[in-house]
């Protein structure tokens, strides 16, 4: 497979295993936890990880947990691959009903790490702004 539409699914594996977290944040956190390389950091701006399991969990408890629903729309791909390192950078909508019943739409972008390992590409480090 093209090293570039593998990252792309990647992303696309990430986007809709949080996306399962408000009906099943266990099975959210199994999906989440192999699209990382074991040593991954993120960035979310208000809140940083330094290892995947803190990362998976906030987003099935925190993000996904006071949700009804939600979706990730990612758009605009620009993947560059260099060896067995890559970037990623992707404009990004997420939906969301709130359990409350508020309607959310935050808009921003992901800016990601990716190493290629035995098992294919993981995420090595996920960046992302908030646009308000």
């Amino acid at each position: 497979m093209n090293d570039a539409l593998e990252i792309a699914n990647l992303k696309a594996r990430y986007c809709a295993a949080g996306d399962s977290a408000p009906h099943d944040p266990e099975g959210a956190i199994a999906a989440l936890l192999p699209c990382f390389v074991p040593d991954a950091t993120a960035d979310y701006g208000f809140i940083q990880f330094d290892t995947p399991a803190k990362l998976a969990e906030f987003m099935a408890t925190a993000v996904g947990g006071g949700s009804q629903w939600m979706i990730h729309m990612l758009g605009s791909p620009r993947i560059e691959v260099n060896g067995d390192e890559a970037t990623g950078d992707w404009t990004i909508a997420v939906h969301s009903r709130r359990r409350d019943g508020e309607t959310m739409l935050i808009v921003g972008r992901y800016s990601d790490r990716f190493r290629r390992t035995a098992e294919g590409w993981r995420i090595s480090h996920v960046g992302f702004t908030r646009y308000e």
